[in-house]
């Protein structure tokens, strides 16, 4: 038993954290489920003859220990800038609790669609990306507001969704903050 268990717990290793996070909020292909990575727990208990707790467990604390790391690395990077003097301690401590929120919301978000159907979850995720343009607007707002580079929230440290591309940065606004029209958006970077 601990044998299959411990190689249940070095198979959903190397599925690896990226496995986890794409799939986080895919659509099940038929009915309700408590998290979208049922399907697979379920598969790797049935062929190892584990406990689906046991399995989910190993995903929950891989997930919780990816967080961990990425927060430490993320404050590591904010206490070298108030060194550098790119930003100053009150700002990191305005950067560090705004993240908190925006990591609390989403976990709220991602809790809600637990045990939806595919359809629910899908006309959930449609309305949640009409709203991000305005939640975009605020947390840039929120920045500016703060003397803040808008960097620390929307995209990190040039590993984030967000950069320069020319005149335009990714979500399509120019340098003057104005959208440019959707046909001609510069693509995101693969």
């Amino acid at each position: 038993m601990k044998k299959n268990l411990a190689l249940a717990i070095t198979t959903v290793a190397i599925l690896g954290a990226g496995l986890f996070a794409s799939t986080k909020v895919s659509a099940a292909t038929t009915g309700t489920t408590d998290s979208p990575m049922s399907t697979l727990v379920q598969k790797i208990a049935d062929k190892f003859g584990v406990n689906n707790a046991d399995v989910q467990a190993v995903f929950d604390q891989d997930r919780a220990d990816r967080h961990a790391e990425m927060q430490a690395q993320f404050e590591t990077q904010l206490t070298q800038d108030v060194t550098d003097g790119k930003i100053t301690d009150a700002q990191k401590q305005l950067i560090l609790a705004k993240r908190k929120e925006l990591y609390s919301a989403r976990q709220a978000e991602l809790q809600s669609l637990e045990g939806k159907t595919a359809e629910e979850r899908q006309a959930a995720m449609a309305a949640r990306r009409t709203a991000r343009d305005a939640e975009r607007d605020a947390l840039q707002n929120w920045a500016i507001q703060n003397s803040i580079d808008v960097k620390y929230v929307l995209g990190g440290f040039g590993r984030g969704h967000r950069g320069s591309f020319g005149d335009f940065d990714r979500d399509g606004r120019g340098a003057d903050g104005a959208r440019q029209p959707a046909s001609t958006t510069v693509p995101a970077a693969q």
